[in-house]
């Protein structure tokens, strides 16, 4: 897929997940990139900022995307928007900036793990709907 200069999708926003384990992504076409909003749990919040810049790899095959990261001290959410702004970046081959917040307290294994899995389903959910546009 090529580049998208100017991709006009107003704002998409998908939700997986119930309760204490809920996820949003909340997608906003800037003109010229992504700016998004992965929030979750109990208590959303701001828990860092995720900025990804599309590159052809340096493999020679396909696209990555350089990744620049800052969490708010103490907080681990810039984890699951590092992958997110990533795969959209590099998939779409747009700037992505993704602003992060998920908590609920004292979670278990299980329950991190599926708000893992739910920002990656959100992510390929929102690819596939963003390359149609």
């Amino acid at each position: 897929m090529a580049a998208k200069e100017s991709m006009r999708f107003p704002v998409w926003q998908g939700q997986e997940g119930e309760g204490r384990c809920q996820i949003t992504l909340t997608l906003m076409d800037t003109g010229n990139g992504i700016h998004g909003l992965l929030t979750g749990g109990e208590k959303p919040h701001v828990g860092g900022v995720v900025l990804a810049l599309p590159r052809p790899s340096l493999g020679g095959k396909g696209w990555s995307a350089d990744v620049y990261i800052t969490p708010v001290p103490g907080h681990k959410d810039v984890n699951v928007a590092r992958t997110v702004a990533e795969m959209l970046a590099r998939e779409l081959r747009i700037p992505v900036v993704i602003t992060a917040g998920i908590h609920s307290d004292h979670l278990d294994p299980e329950e991190l793990s599926k708000i893992v899995g739910y920002c990656d389903a959100l992510t390929q959910i929102a690819v596939a709907a963003l390359a149609l546009s």
